[in-house]
């Protein structure tokens, strides 16, 4: 008998969600379901650009693009970093956003995904030709580096001595440049140094105890954490450019063109320019625009502006838009249930088990 619990219980585990932890990207759609890789830059899934015949290729064009990551377990003030990789190859990438700051706010449950901490914001698409490039999240644990961590602490460094980092990537898609503004190829484009990118970005963030952490140093990571709005899930204390919903991948706005024909180019058509190409998109600019204000990063004056933003009546920035239905799991980004189940299966003991099936072993 205590063998047939065993199993039983092995059984159990298995059939839970993929997502053993702890972050991954939501849209655009991760190459895995897991939240748990540890292998960078994309665990075992590391240049695998394949394109199904029957799934359909994502064509973006340069600039603005909002983009969403989950959070399925708490590490206090564990930032993140976005990189895009070069053309089919993983191994090489440019950091198009550094030390973007944790939300403390939350405990999402590992093995539901509609509780999982929901980050949404905009970052920059370089003016570069790219038939399949993916983007790159990273996130260091520094809630695990002790005293390092702390805003006195010397941090540590990611690829380096961050022991423990976490990873996702993105299936491939396409970026297509602006030939008339000068786009180059992927992999002729030379990566920005950050120290000159990105120059609104702000260079400090809450550490320990509320104290102010500097955050200005590419690669080196403390605790930092920051507000994030309940409503949109954006960084209230990050500029406005960051905030706004642009090129609206998963969005209602996005016209995607299937093909099962593996020679087509099948794209998801539109323009991340608002107010063009039909999108129905209304962004609506806050009347605040709270921001971190600090007259050189290593002031010990620096401010943290904490009030969320208020939004006139009419005006909407709301990412219950963004459709999540093809993404392994359902999130709190969607708010929409996940798809119903088949019926259950006598034959062999299946119960749908938050969007698997759970196989139950039956003792006699």
């Amino acid at each position: 008998m205590r063998n047939h619990f065993l199993i039983a219980q092995f059984l159990f585990f298995s059939s839970l969600p993929s997502a053993s932890s702890h972050s991954r990207w939501s849209c655009p759609e991760p190459r895995s379901s897991s939240t748990g890789i540890k292998q960078g830059p994309c665990g075992g899934d590391n240049n695998n650009f394949d394109i199904g015949a029957d799934e359909s290729i994502v064509a973006l064009k340069p600039g603005p693009l909002r983009v969403t990551f989950e959070e399925s377990v708490q590490h206090t003030s564990a930032p993140f970093r976005i990189s895009l990789s070069d053309d089919g190859n993983d191994d090489n990438s440019c950091v198009l956003l550094d030390h973007i700051p944790h939300n403390d706010c939350c405990s999402p449950s590992l093995f539901d995904p509609t509780t999982y901490t929901p980050y949404a914001i905009t970052i920059s698409i370089p003016n570069v030709n790219c038939e399949r490039c993916s983007l790159h999240l990273s996130n260091p644990m520094t809630d695990k580096i002790g005293s390092n961590g702390s805003p006195t602490g010397i941090g540590c460094t990611d690829p380096g001595t961050c022991f423990s980092v976490y990873h996702s990537c993105t299936k491939p898609f396409r970026i297509v440049g602006n030939v008339d503004d000068g786009a180059v190829q992927r992999s002729e484009y030379i990566c920005p140094s950050l120290e000159n990118s990105n120059e609104d970005w702000p260079t400090v963030w809450m550490g320990d105890n509320g104290e102010i952490v500097n955050a200005n140093t590419p690669g080196v990571y403390r605790r930092e954490s920051s507000i994030w709005s309940t409503d949109d899930y954006t960084l209230t204390t990050a500029p406005v450019q960051y905030r706004e919903d642009a090129g609206v991948v998963c969005g209602d706005g996005a016209e995607i063109v299937n093909s099962k024909d593996p020679t087509a180019s099948p794209t998801i058509a539109y323009s991340v320019t608002q107010g063009t190409a039909g999108l129905s998109v209304s962004t609506g600019q806050p009347s605040i625009s709270p921001s971190l204000e600090n007259t050189s990063p290593s002031s010990s004056t620096a401010r943290l502006a904490t009030s969320e933003p208020s939004v006139s009546a009419g005006q909407t920035n709301d990412i219950s838009s963004i459709k999540t239905t093809s993404s392994p799991s359902a999130s709190k980004m969607s708010n929409k249930a996940m798809s119903s189940q088949p019926s259950s299966s006598a034959q062999f003991g299946l119960k749908p088990f938050n969007g698997n099936y759970l196989c139950v072993l039956f003792v006699v």
